[in-house]
């Protein structure tokens, strides 16, 4: 028990409570929307997961991040994190490869006004009808893939 951290351990129990809250209100109806199923285990042939808190991970450099009890891991960054992460969840998926999620906050800039609006109407013959008269031909894949089929 001492080689793992406490910190992933703690958060897949506080995950199962909820699961189990939400399933023991939903057979009791105080749960709104449709029944939920009662927890499942995971399973270790698919993707596993450990979410790890604020202060089990820490943000070293541009190239590495030290998860708690783990250490320093080095990590390729598809985008710059807007600001401090909250949390992290390293993933393991079934063809072994690693990926670390972030949660963060931030403020979003609000897109600027715009005075055009545009309906749109689904149909048959045409894919959409624009409400200032565009309309969208409907996309074909059979007639385009009927040679390769015919061979």
């Amino acid at each position: 028990m001492g080689e793992v951290s406490s910190i992933p351990l703690q958060q897949s129990l506080r995950d199962l409570e909820q699961a189990y809250s939400n399933f023991l209100k939903s057979c009791k109806g105080q749960r709104k929307g449709k029944k939920v199923k009662p927890p499942k285990f995971k399973k270790r042939k698919s993707k596993q997961s450990a979410r790890f808190m604020d202060h089990g991970f820490k943000h070293l450099n541009s190239d590495y991040i030290y998860i708690a009890k783990i250490g320093d891991i080095k990590v390729v960054w598809s985008r710059e994190l807007p600001t401090k992460p909250s949390s992290a969840t390293l993933i393991k998926d079934s063809a072994d490869r690693y990926f670390v999620s972030f949660v963060v906050e931030f403020n979003p800039q609000p897109l600027p006004e715009n005075q055009n609006s545009v309906g749109i109407d689904l149909g048959i013959t045409y894919f959409s009808t624009l409400s200032n008269g565009e309309k969208v031909k409907s996309p074909n894949p059979l007639k385009k893939q009927l040679k390769r089929l015919r061979r």
